[in-house]
């Protein structure tokens, strides 16, 4: 009884609401209602790239507590990776490698990202992925100084696919067209 008593009154309060007589905003806040959906329509370009970094970087790092190369986790040796990195052509360990690191951070941003964001990117996306990739290779250099310079072009181009592929499958999953 109480229910339906409660969805009564619930129901005269709205026709109260939708017969009252209509009122003005202030002016104070209509502008600042307008200037919040703005910065929500168009969200500026570093609070993007700071949301993604803030992902990639936690992904890097999960990604490097496995990694055996620096240690860091529990991954100290892997005779398996190990082996693979004995048997196969260095540009070829070197390109999977960078597609393989940089591809788990770039999946979880493609999830985390709504079209605006993809918006604010526009056509630079590709830049930002390459520049993604040459600050993740360099952070990598810092922790560790076995990287050669021509390989390096190949984990370079190994991490641009990684995000090219990890981003557009993130949106794929998503369910949204980039």
């Amino acid at each position: 009884m109480a229910h339906k008593d409660r969805r009564q009154g619930n129901f005269e309060e709205f026709a109260r609401f939708v017969e009252a007589a209509p009122l003005r905003p202030r002016t104070q806040t209509d502008a600042a209602i307008l200037r919040q959906a703005r910065r929500g329509q168009n969200p500026s370009l570093p609070t993007i790239l700071g949301k993604f970094l803030a992902v990639q970087l936690s992904a890097g790092l999960a990604t490097l507590a496995v990694c055996p190369q620096f240690g860091l986790g529990a991954a100290t040796h892997h005779a398996f990776l190990h082996g693979l990195h004995a048997q196969s052509h260095p540009a070829f360990y070197y390109l999977s490698c960078g597609l393989i690191f940089v591809l788990f951070g770039a999946l979880l941003s493609g999830l985390a990202a709504n079209r605006r964001d993809l918006k604010a990117l526009g056509r630079g996306r590709q830049a930002y992925f390459l520049g993604y990739s040459l600050c993740a290779y360099l952070a990598l250099v810092l922790l560790d100084s076995e990287a050669f310079a021509l390989l390096s072009v190949f984990w370079l181009i190994g991490g641009a696919m990684g995000h090219w592929l990890g981003f557009s499958l993130g949106w794929r999953l998503k369910g949204l067209r980039a």
